[in-house]
């Protein structure tokens, strides 16, 4: 038969513990003849705690860092831009400062009702360095981010187009709407059939209308840039974001 519940008040009293040193600490007797409880070293459990939450911020590290590293693989941005950044992008004239400037304040503003930008201009001049730098800091940020060439996102679509397609082609244009950010190269390299500019347009116009981000890379100058896309286009990148011209020598082949 178990003894009777005593009922003796806790007691406060002083214990040692062997890292920590003595402690004081309260004695709670529950039964007579029974080994009485006792608290533990407050300086173990404040330890304990701290590597708890230790172990549960490395375990959200190291989560973010898998999902940072998946969305940029799965970004489609080019090996040679892959150790693009914002930091090692040249600024050697007063252009490419500007340029990026407006990138840095792009993701630092990001999303933004689906700010969008157009680099257009002379070739060698980084445009698509700084692109994809601007990729590379949202995929950090958890953000998903879709890098293709004009010709490779048209093909992307037109591939539906065969007997054994597993999409159809508004499931493969729906595709290029869903990232947070679309980069889209060598806008107007090829001028293409009607059908295929209108298949460009229509994804442009579906992410404006949805207020999602795109980047434009051109070679054509602002005013080609224009013809090409035409003045409805240029109006809404001007209204959502910003078009920066880089009229700068090229870089490429310098050291």
């Amino acid at each position: 038969m178990n003894s009777p519940i005593t009922s003796n008040p806790p007691e406060t009293i002083r214990a040692t513990c062997h890292k920590h040193g003595d402690f004081e600490t309260r004695e709670i007797h529950l039964f007579d003849g029974a080994t009485p409880l006792r608290g533990r070293c407050p300086a173990c459990q404040q330890e304990e705690r701290d590597a708890d939450e230790k172990r549960t911020r490395e375990e959200i590290e190291r989560r973010n860092r898998a999902r940072a590293d998946s969305l940029f693989h799965a970004s489609g941005i080019p090996v040679r831009y892959v150790a693009c950044t914002l930091e090692n992008y040249t600024t050697e004239s007063a252009g490419q400062k500007h340029a990026r400037e407006i990138a840095s304040r792009y993701v630092d503003g990001f999303p933004a009702r689906g700010a969008s930008l157009i680099l257009c201009g002379k070739p060698g001049t980084g445009k698509t360095h700084l692109a994809c730098a601007i990729g590379h800091v949202l995929t950090e940020q958890q953000r998903s981010v879709i890098f293709g060439t004009v010709l490779s996102v048209i093909r992307y679509i037109k591939d539906t187009y065969r007997k054994d397609a597993e999409r159809s082609e508004s499931e493969a244009v729906e595709s290029m709407i869903e990232p947070d950010l679309l980069i889209i190269d060598e806008v107007g390299a090829q001028l293409g059939t009607e059908h295929e500019k209108l298949l460009l347009f229509e994804i442009i116009n579906e992410r404006y209308q949805d207020c999602k981000a795109t980047i434009l890379i051109s070679n054509l100058t602002r005013e080609e840039l224009g013809q090409y896309l035409g003045d409805r286009v240029m109006d809404r990148f001007r209204e959502s974001g910003a078009i920066v011209a880089f009229d700068w020598a090229s870089h490429r082949g310098k050291r």
